[in-house]
This record gives structure tokens, C-alpha cells and sequence, in this order.
């Protein structure tokens, strides 16, 4: 990694950028190619170190990179200290064996040696750790949750988008009491809906919906003066805790 200043004189202090002043002749700095790739490859490397391949349609993967590496510095950090024995895997080699697994889920068999953190012991607590990691990875890269009822709802926990939906009856001529969404929202994008089968239109037109009050509850109209309406519902937003 390099400042701008690496390929170019026209920098500020200490090799920032600087802004340009047409007035005092001052030029600002300019936007190298050499310095975007740099920063570009920088990011790139950082994501393949901790995942399959770049993907231009996700724009969390920086995000999941420094999660993963979150996840095997956790393994790493943890020592074996308390064991007690002194000759066997050291323990340097322990905790960089530790490390290797975390990262290439190896196994500690064939490193030859015999009595300090038995092998057992630390076969044993590696199995541990990357059930640990593999959970922990796990929840992390869970994206989606739902419940595929009627009512129902779908959660990505990657950015909080939250789809809820279900039906209701309303009578002629009628709105409902407020309803109780499945879910909360944190905000509410949209709320909308239609009827199941429409009647023919009468005075007073054939319109029936769904529209939101509040972030936690919605109601059904049915704007049909002859007929009852059962209407369908869908609504959008933000969840709770994003």
C-alpha cells in the first residue's frame, strides 16, 4: 500500500490529496491509474484471501471478508495455556497449528512430536475450535430466514430487507381494525393490495387495498358497496436492528 504521493509531487501534507485553487495557480491532485489499481488490487486480494471469487453483483464481500478474518483471529487468539505439559507440541506450534486450522481445516497428525500438549489434548481441542469456526461462519453467512406461511415472512439478514404478507376480509364498503403485522418493522417502504376476486364495479367503484398505520401494524379497505372483498396484502421494509 502507498500514498498518491508515490506517483506524483502535486500532494498536500504528509502525501494526502489537496484540493486546487484556479485563482492561487494551485493544481489539485490528480487521480492516478497506477494509485486506483493499487487500492483495487489491495481490496481484491483481501477478499479472495477469505473468499471463493469476486462477485460485481454483491456489494457486501469486503464486509464478509473481515468477518471471516474476524472468525479465524478468534481461533488464533486462543492459547492453550493451562495444560501444563512441556515437551511434545510446543506451544508456538500449537498455536500456529491452531491458526492453519481455523484458515485450511488441516489436521494436526504427522508433525512428530510427543509430549508437552499431548496430542490427544490438542487434537482433541482443535475438533472444538473448528466446530466453533464452522458454526460461527455459519450464522454469519445465513442470509435468509422466513416463514413460508400464510401469513408469512422473508428476512435477509445480509441487509435487513424484510417482505411480509397474507390476506384478510373486509366487508362492503368497509376498512378493517388495525392488524398486527407477523413481523415488526424498523420502517415501512411500501404496503399495498388487491382482491382476490373481483365483483363487478357498483356506485361506488371496485377499489380495495392494504396500507400501513405504523411500523408494527397495517389495515384492509374495500371501497365495493355490494359485495365483501377477501384481499390479498404484501408489504416491504427495513427490520428492526439495521
Amino acid at each position: 500500500m502507498q500514498r498518491i504521493s508515490s506517483w506524483t509531487d502535486l500532494v498536500g501534507v504528509l502525501g494526502r490529496f489537496r484540493y486546487g485553487t484556479v485563482v492561487g495557480g494551485v493544481a489539485p491532485t490528480p487521480l492516478k491509474a497506477e494509485w486506483l489499481n493499487m487500492v483495487q488490487e489491495e481490496l481484491a486480494n483481501f477478499i479472495l484471501a477469505y473468499l471463493p471469487a469476486l462477485d460485481k453483483a454483491d456489494d457486501t464481500q469486503l464486509l464478509q471478508a473481515i468477518r471471516a478474518f474476524g472468525a479465524a483471529y478468534a481461533v488464533k487468539a486462543t492459547t492453550l495455556a493451562g495444560y501444563g505439559i512441556v515437551d511434545a507440541y510446543t506451544k508456538p506450534q500449537t498455536d500456529g497449528m491452531l491458526a492453519q486450522k481455523a484458515n485450511n481445516a488441516i489436521t494436526l497428525g504427522g508433525y512428530g512430536i510427543g509430549d508437552a500438549y499431548t496430542k490427544v489434548a490438542v487434537d482433541s481441542l482443535v475438533s472444538a475450535l473448528q466446530t466453533a469456526v464452522d458454526n460461527l461462519a455459519a450464522t454469519k453467512q445465513d442470509k435468509n430466514t422466513a416463514l413460508m406461511a400464510a401469513p408469512g415472512w422473508r428476512l435477509d439478514k445480509a441487509t435487513g430487507f424484510l417482505e411480509q404478507w397474507g390476506s384478510g376480509v373486509v366487508a362492503a364498503d368497509a376498512t378493517s381494525a388495525a392488524i398486527d403485522f407477523p413481523r415488526p418493522f424498523a420502517e415501512v417502504y411500501n404496503c399495498f393490495g388487491n382482491k382476490v376476486s373481483p365483483n363487478a364495479e357498483d356506485g361506488d367503484g371496485n377499489a380495495a387495498g392494504a396500507f400501513f398505520i405504523s411500523a408494527t401494524q397495517y389495515k384492509l379497505f374495500n371501497d365495493t358497496a355490494n359485495f365483501p372483498a377477501t384481499i390479498h396484502w404484501r408489504a416491504i421494509g427495513k427490520a428492526p436492528g439495521y
